[in-house]
């Protein structure tokens, strides 16, 4: 008992004078041993080089995905396809066609070509083929009164530029949700990774001296031994921690598109809790969807309008090659149409069009009713994971409470060696417990920022 109060009075001399050479003293005395590791427990070594933040990753995702590269794309489609429009209905067609008709006629005096054949001759009748035909012509043709046809279809491809525009920013706003899930899952990982090592290297350097303290006779057998099963302990479960790191940092690495690097040190962040909003960006899908729908019945419908059509054309047309000299000319006139019966499509048509725009309704009114559920829910779990976290730091308060009274009651014999490297541990676990609960409550804001939108 004397031998132990003297050991226990160094340690107060190594904590109150931090003398350089009490302390040297002080790691041979195996009490010390154990009061050196809750000391120094966490004061963790940085081995991990890179550093990285969520922006970072943000970035990377936003960058490399092949989703938003496509989007992007499609909109340089569409906004050719509105010139297309304009070239096909508005802007005049020029051609250029040359034909060559062989008709021949068989016991026609030797003639094979004729628009006059003998009546015994044998060959397509001369109303049908005329004999045969030379031409090469110069043709234009324009379509006029139907700005309406192009109107719609401008629109469409305005609908599609909207349409593709809104899915980028969905897909972005996806992306940070799952860039920002996944960064929280693999820092969490590289914390408790960090903590456990932090513990076995900690308690690696006292059981060396430990072990040489047991062969001198000051030490008991049984705690070098629980310091090496605690040593291995955490060895094992900070190893479990650096595969979990190591898993969710490649899916991140997936996520972003990014190749696998060198190990990384990833970054605190704190997601902002945003307030609710009055609308939600979710629904602007189905307004674009019912205007897609709208759009594609109003181009289906332009075939019912009058079509008028100019045309010019220029040339060779003959159909025998004496005097085809003489057969240059021109010809002009207009060309309308209209349809009178087409066994009721349009109506068929509009009655399809609404359907699909009541699905669009259904799909909308069971949206409205997810985000609800969503933010409800996520606002819930963020009131429980904050007050969890209060309840996690006033447990660990208590435990600090709890270790300065131990190590009162352990240097006046009260408290075993046993007892007090348990208090230690359970302390660290609400260490753990704190870095799980924190991460927890950032994931729920993130949740809730996605769906509040």
């Amino acid at each position: 008992m004397f031998e132990r109060r003297r050991v226990l009075r160094y340690i107060v001399n190594v904590m109150m004078m931090k003398n350089t050479f009490l302390f040297t003293r002080f790691c041979y005395n195996l009490k010390g041993i154990y009061l050196l590791l809750f000391i120094i427990t966490f004061l963790i070594t940085n081995q991990i080089k890179a550093q990285n933040d969520l922006q970072f990753y943000i970035n990377a995702a936003y960058r490399n995905s092949p989703s938003l590269k496509e989007n992007s794309n499609l909109i340089g489609i569409s906004e050719i396809d509105k010139s297309l429009a304009e070239a096909q209905y508005s802007l005049p067609q020029i051609s250029l066609t040359s034909n060559y008709l062989f008709a021949p006629y068989f016991n026609n005096n030797g003639k094979l070509l004729s628009v006059s054949p003998d009546p015994e001759a044998v060959g397509y009748d001369v109303g049908i083929t005329n004999g045969g035909l030379y031409s090469a012509q110069f043709n234009i043709e324009k379509n006029i009164f139907n700005g309406g046809t192009i109107d719609a279809y401008k629109n469409q491809s305005e609908l599609r530029i909207t349409n593709y525009r809104n899915n980028s920013d969905l897909l972005k706003h996806t992306l940070r949700k799952d860039v920002t899930e996944q960064y929280l899952n693999a820092y969490q990982a590289q914390q408790l990774y960090l903590l456990s090592k932090s513990i076995a290297d900690t308690i690696l350097k006292p059981l060396k001296i430990t072990e040489d303290l047991v062969s001198k006779g000051l030490a008991k057998q049984s705690d070098y031994l629980l310091l090496k099963i605690e040593v291995e302990n955490q060895k094992i479960v900070a190893e479990q921690y650096l595969n979990d790191f190591r898993k969710n940092l490649s899916e991140l690495n997936i996520i972003c598109g990014l190749k696998d690097t060198s190990k990384v040190n990833l970054t605190v962040t704190e997601l902002n809790f945003e307030s609710t909003k009055s609308g939600t960006n979710f629904y602007k899908q189905f307004v674009i969807d019912s205007l897609l729908i709208s759009n594609q019945q109003e181009i289906f419908e332009t075939k019912y309008k009058p079509q008028v059509n100019l045309f010019f054309n220029t040339g060779l047309n003959a159909v025998e090659l004496e005097g085809i000299q003489r057969k240059f000319g021109l010809s002009a006139g207009i060309n309308f149409s209209i349809p009178l019966y087409d066994g009721d499509q349009k109506s068929l048509t509009q009655q399809q069009a609404q359907i699909s725009l009541n699905t669009v309704n259904v799909f909308k009114e069971n949206q409205v009713i997810t985000v609800k559920n969503k933010l409800k829910n996520a606002k819930s779990q963020i009131e429980f994971y904050k007050l969890n976290l209060k309840s996690i730091s006033k447990q660990i308060s208590n435990y600090e409470q709890m270790l300065k009274i131990s190590q009162a009651e352990l240097m006046r014999g009260q408290l075993t060696m046993i007892e007090y490297i348990t208090l230690i541990k359970n302390y660290l676990e609400w260490k753990k417990n704190e870095v799980t609960a924190s991460c927890n409550y950032q994931l729920a804001i993130n949740q809730y920022n996605y769906w509040n939108w």
